[in-house]
């Protein structure tokens, strides 16, 4: 085990030091950098697409540099970018799956910036959001194939990228190396974390300049950590790739690891000074209750829960409808019953008039589902403007939702209130009816380019959500509201995302949070920042 641990730190020491390698890093470093800043505005462009190729031709450069001095053959150069070409093809397909297999990473912090610029049809997107558990587990299935043969057939499945590799690596090897990388990962990450609770704990008290300032010199600091983690991880990959070779030293010249460290702590310097300064953080916020409730006071969607919540004057009170059996429409966010009202029925099975009989129990309290037309009336008794999701499910009648859009279209818009739902023909179906509606899409989960699916306003589900598609947002003159952080932290890092809104069940903790002094949470910028690159 000890003479494991020190080839490994010989092949690091080589990997990092090794004749051009370092001049190989450098560019590596400044070509990703690029696309972090570069990606940070929307949509495509000629440069980016060039960086992008660019960095693909750079990647594929140094992976050969590196695997051939890490088995002893030291190659000039040239000769790297000769067996490059001679396997172009090849490299392509290996680096495309390189970029799927660490999207779900993070992707070295470009994930969401390739994403939100990803254009898939809206009938396609709609049809992966209705169905998203069942397409979630067959994508999840192909990507443990894929990586399971990755892991165990790779290195000799895709040999003929360095020929000179006389025994590939094995199975067992390969997973030695993930678990090294694992365990880099975990260090940079708490090495991250330590300064995410440093400016926690001192931020709040110092200045607005001084605080700010801090929270880019942690960051700085967090940069170079994961450049250190980054490049001991690859050449532990392509080291055990290789067949874990006994690898002899050598260096560069002195002045390429100069370059090198130059490089690093230009890079490092550019990408905070973009993340603390240059970009929309702290934006104000609407404050939207979720279901209609406050600290669990009350039943989700009931009339108990409405007078108490509208006594905080939230911007919107976010409520959900479901077609019942005869047409009319309930107040209700269950596809089912069982939970809220201990009956095994849906609403559909049953006219609204049986529904408004039922008694529903949560957090306490109970009461009485209630009718559309009599929430909608007591909400504008209230002055409480509503933010509608129509839910859909395969048993609603035809042409429901630009019925509801001629119904009450014109009435939600002259007071103010809202429409958005998961189903993006409702979207569309209501849009057409009422144009002077406001009108916006739910996203299940955050994975196309918002102009992919038009919308007057988003309503991006927050674990999955970044800066870059709340700016793709308002580059489409939309607003980005986030559903459903609740606790402070959360609340704290969406807000520092540059959120129009969050959709809550904690109302009155989202309104402390808001109004918070934003100079003392600059450590949300940075974890923000640390979660991007996970």
């Amino acid at each position: 085990m000890r003479s494991w641990r020190n080839e490994l730190k010989r092949a690091w020491t080589i990997g990092i030091q090794g004749p051009n390698l370092a001049l190989g890093w450098g560019l590596a470093v400044l070509l990703f950098t690029g696309l972090r800043l570069l990606g940070q505005v929307p949509g495509w462009s000629v440069a980016g697409i060039a960086l992008i190729l660019l960095t693909l031709i750079v990647g594929a450069w140094q992976l050969t540099q590196l695997t051939l001095t890490l088995i002893g053959r030291r190659p000039a150069a040239w000769q790297s970018w000769q067996l490059v070409w001679r396997n172009k093809g090849t490299w392509l397909f290996v680096e495309l799956g390189l970029i799927i297999l660490t999207l779900p990473f993070g992707l070295w912090g470009l994930s969401s910036r390739l994403l939100v610029r990803l254009p898939v049809p809206a009938m396609w997107v709609n049809a992966v959001g209705l169905h998203r558990r069942p397409v979630g587990i067959v994508v999840a299935i192909i990507y443990v194939v894929v990586a399971g043969y990755c892991l165990l057939w790779g290195p000799r499945h895709f040999r003929r990228l360095t020929p000179q590799i006389s025994h590939p690596g094995t199975w067992r090897q390969m997973v030695g190396a993930l678990l090294v990388t694992a365990g880099l990962t975990l260090a940079w990450l708490i090495w991250a974390e330590l300064f995410v609770g440093l400016n926690w704990w001192w931020g709040p008290h110092l200045g607005a300049g001084s605080a700010r300032f801090l929270a880019w010199g942690s960051l700085g600091l967090i940069l170079l950590g994961l450049l250190l983690v980054t490049s001991l991880s690859i050449i532990t990959l392509v080291w055990s790739w290789c067949g874990q070779p006994s690898v002899t030293s050598s260096r560069s010249p002195r002045r390429q690891l100069g370059a090198l460290v130059g490089v690093i702590v230009f890079a490092a310097a550019c990408i905070s000074t973009q993340a603390i300064y240059q970009t929309p953080q702290f934006s104000p916020m609407a404050l939207i209750s979720h279901r209609g409730v406050d600290h669990g006071h009350g039943v989700q969607n009931t009339l108990g829960a409405l007078r108490y919540v509208s006594r905080q004057h939230p911007t919107y009170v976010e409520m959900d409808l479901h077609e019942a059996r005869d047409h009319q429409w309930v107040v209700l966010h269950d596809e089912n019953l069982a939970t809220l009202a201990g009956r095994n029925v849906t609403p559909h099975s049953l006219t609204l008039a049986q529904l408004q009989r039922l008694t529903v129990h949560e957090n306490g309290y109970h009461d009485h589902l209630v009718s559309w037309s009599t929430y909608l009336r007591t909400a504008e008794r209230l002055h409480q403007p509503l933010l509608v999701e129509i839910k859909t499910t395969p048993a609603d009648s035809q042409g429901m939702a630009a019925r509801f859009a001629r119904e009450y279209g014109p009435r939600l818009a002259a007071d103010h209130s809202a429409v958005h739902s998961l189903d993006y023909r409702v979207v569309t179906q209501v849009k057409r009816t009422t144009p002077q509606l406001r009108v916006g899409y739910i996203t299940p989960f955050n994975w196309v380019a918002p102009s992919s699916i038009p919308a007057d306003f988003y309503s991006f589900q927050r674990i999955s959500v970044s800066q870059q598609f709340i700016l793709a947002a308002h580059q489409l003159g939309a607003k980005a509201y986030l559903w459903t952080p609740d606790s402070r932290s959360t609340m704290t890092r969406m807000w520092a995302l540059g959120a129009d809104g969050q959709i809550t069940n904690e109302l009155s903790r989202l309104r402390g949070v808001s109004q918070q002094r934003p100079a003392a949470n600059w450590w949300a910028v940075l974890q923000n920042f640390v979660f991007s690159y996970l």
